[in-house]
């Protein structure tokens, strides 16, 4: 996975220009088992990837993203050509030809890449082009959904500037595209909870309409994402290695079961139920191992003060950061020492419940 730097500052108003924001989220139940079918429950949450469009002279696209020194032209052959190089790389990875890092070379082919298999070079005018400028404050890597956030703001606003505004649905799908290039077989949960905000449940390929009453963001209890470095592993590693070990579908069986517990806390409102299956689902996370031996005591002190805690992203399977950890149940103040015991960083989870939205 690309690791998308950060800066506090959206892109600065400026004549004839098209903006749009795209949340992070936070999976709260169901990573990787959501990518072997089981439901998940993701949150988007108040950090955002911004996208900046104008028109301008060069025939092609401008593209700028400060955090990667990346300030380059690409012609519209150059952007096809990208986005099926890719697309083929992909492909020799999904056959067992290639390994998943061969797939993309750098972020300035990635989205490039993700620019050229979207279908706007078809939509470019022929006496203009664009002008595209990303910035984010998302965390870098370790579960913010910061790669899906950022080409589904940049697919956004550009598309909208040259008058063919995608609908939701539509950016879900040209968004999952590029992911699956970062992860080899992506569950399109990151696209879907980021554009759509608020808090989804989701299964592969698609959300989860139940008959029963779905929780709304607002019935979140108060919690806390903590930054616990920067995985070493990539998401794409991670969804590898949890793919080697051929786990049974029984392991998938019992997220499917945390979720369905998780839920129905939250509808009843049962803190002890809900504590509960957080515990649980970090347990699970555990056996496929994709949760480092420090933040695993980490968690272990939280919960010996009667917290729960877990990883919020797909972890590490090497070193000992794993990115995001949720944390709930527990008094700020013991967090803010545990934290500072460990040198982790903290911040209040506050949901977002727009998603993709336009600032004209």
């Amino acid at each position: 996975m690309i690791d998308f730097d950060t800066t506090d500052v959206s892109p600065t108003a400026g004549p004839f220009c098209t903006r749009a924001k795209v949340p992070g989220k936070v999976i709260i139940s169901g990573e990787h088992a959501v990518v072997y079918g089981a439901q998940a429950i993701a949150c988007a949450i108040q950090k955002y990837a911004f996208a900046k469009v104008s028109s301008n002279n060069f025939l092609g696209v401008h593209l700028i993203v400060s955090a990667f020194g990346i300030d380059q032209q690409f012609t519209p052959l150059q952007l096809l050509a990208l986005s099926q190089k890719t697309q083929l790389s992909h492909q020799q990875y999904t056959l067992g030809l290639s390994s998943l890092s061969d797939v993309v070379s750098g972020p300035d082919a990635f989205f490039a890449a993700a620019i050229g298999a979207s279908g706007l070079v078809d939509v470019l005018p022929n006496d203009t082009g664009l002008l595209i400028e990303l910035t984010t404050n998302l965390a870098t890597g370790g579960g913010m959904g910061s790669s899906a956030a950022l080409v589904a703001a940049m697919l956004a606003a550009s598309f909208k500037h040259l008058g063919q505004p995608l609908s939701m649905a539509e950016l879900v799908l040209k968004t999952t595209q590029s992911e699956h290039w970062q992860h080899g077989r992506s569950s399109g949960l990151d696209p879907y909870a980021c554009v759509m905000g608020g808090l989804q449940q989701y299964q592969y390929g698609k959300a989860v309409k139940s008959a029963s009453h779905t929780p709304q963001a607002s019935q979140l209890p108060p919690c806390f994402l903590i930054s616990s470095g920067k995985p070493e592993s990539s998401t794409g590693d991670c969804v590898e290695f949890v793919k080697q070990q051929n786990l049974p579908k029984s392991m998938w069986q019992k997220f499917n079961t945390v979720q369905v517990n998780l839920l129905t806390a939250l509808q009843e409102n049962q803190q002890d139920k809900l504590l509960g299956a957080i515990r649980a689902n970090h347990q699970l996370l555990c056996h496929i191992g994709v949760v480092p031996k420090q933040v695993n005591e980490f968690i272990a002190n939280i919960e010996g003060h009667k917290g729960a805690a877990k990883i919020c992203g797909a972890g590490s399977v090497v070193g000992d950061a794993a990115g995001l950890v949720l944390v709930t149940g527990l008094e700020q103040n013991i967090l803010v020492n545990l934290c500072a015991n460990q040198g982790y960083e903290m911040q209040v989870m506050q949901p977002d419940l727009v998603g993709v939205a336009y600032d004209d």
